[in-house]
């Protein structure tokens, strides 16, 4: 299977920011159906994300592809329900601290928390997102290796 086609791994290697082979890629696809594996064992909703895919509730695994994290996985917890009424509510309002924009934040935090305690009691080497990409806040990162 070829994850990135060869003009778009072109067009990336000329603008400087290269993808990993296809080996890595293809081991990080290995490791998100794990831990979906895992997370669908605790009762958690869990899925790869596809590009271009609207997002869906529960755990959205993601492969890292570029740069120096790739193989590992971004897991988001997804709620667009929630997430919708929350920035719904922040806009009519014109205030970021709209309660239901509040509760939404305060969600994906607390899936956060439980995300990384499931993964980590499975065996995998995970830690908050922020750690390895400060705009990945809330989100969870799983290394690309899984500890000895």
């Amino acid at each position: 299977m070829t994850y990135v086609d060869p003009e778009t791994r072109a067009k990336a290697a000329a603008y400087g920011h290269p993808f990993a082979s296809e080996e890595i890629i293809a081991a990080g696809h290995d490791l998100a159906a794990r831990v979906c594996r895992e997370l669908q064992r605790a009762g958690l909703p869990a899925h790869v994300r596809r590009p271009q895919e609207p997002s869906r509730p529960g755990a959205s695994v993601e492969v890292e592809n570029q740069g120096e994290h790739a193989g590992g996985l971004h897991v988001r917890w997804s709620a667009p329900e929630l997430g919708v009424a929350g920035l719904r509510a922040a806009a009519e309002r014109q205030d970021p601290a709209a309660p239901e924009w509040k509760r939404y934040g305060e969600v994906v935090v607390l899936m956060q928390t439980a995300l990384i305690g499931v993964l980590r009691l499975a065996g995998f080497s995970v830690v908050p997102a922020e750690e390895v990409d400060d705009l990945a806040e809330g989100d969870v990162y799983v290394h690309a290796h899984r500890p000895s």
